[in-house]
């Protein structure tokens, strides 16, 4: 039977049998403002990620991520360019395999609004973060996209 190598919450390597993967598309948006980008502190593992998640059936990309930026700043933005695609193969806290299809999407602020982080209620945590402090081990995924986020604004 295929092996599959998957990463479980710390980060190990774990062979898993391919027919016991279920996929999923996700989707995250990539906001950066004055040097900054606004992401996610994930509680469980202490790394950064940009805001957003996994897909629901027949939800679409787009409307998704502007969905989940607006639950974190209270602000719906402006859509982008698709910035970069992503697979990952993970194990969650429960044991079960994921093969990840991410899509990171670049988002701007609308005209004439302020952006304000908003009380989730959850054990995540947003802030902004200096694009010059941030370093590749802070994140649980989405550096490539926020690379590609910085040569759009040619940061």
């Amino acid at each position: 039977m295929k092996q599959i190598i998957c990463y479980d919450p710390d980060g190990s390597p774990v062979p898993v049998p391919a027919d016991s993967l279920i996929f999923r598309p996700a989707v995250y948006g990539i906001f950066i403002e004055n040097q900054q980008v606004l992401l996610i502190r994930d509680a469980d593992v202490d790394l950064w990620h940009p805001p957003g998640g996994i897909l629901q059936p027949h939800e679409p990309p787009t409307q998704a991520v502007r969905h989940f930026f607006r639950d974190v700043t209270g602000m719906t933005p402006k859509l982008g360019p698709l910035l970069h695609v992503e697979e990952k193969y993970r194990i969650d806290k429960e044991g079960q395999a994921w093969h990840l299809t991410m899509l990171f999407y670049a988002l701007d602020r609308p005209a004439a609004t302020v952006a304000t982080l908003t009380e989730i209620e959850s054990a995540i945590q947003p802030d902004w973060v200096p694009l010059n402090e941030l370093q590749r081990e802070q994140l649980l995924l989405g550096y490539e996209a926020i690379e590609a986020g910085k040569l759009r604004l040619q940061i």
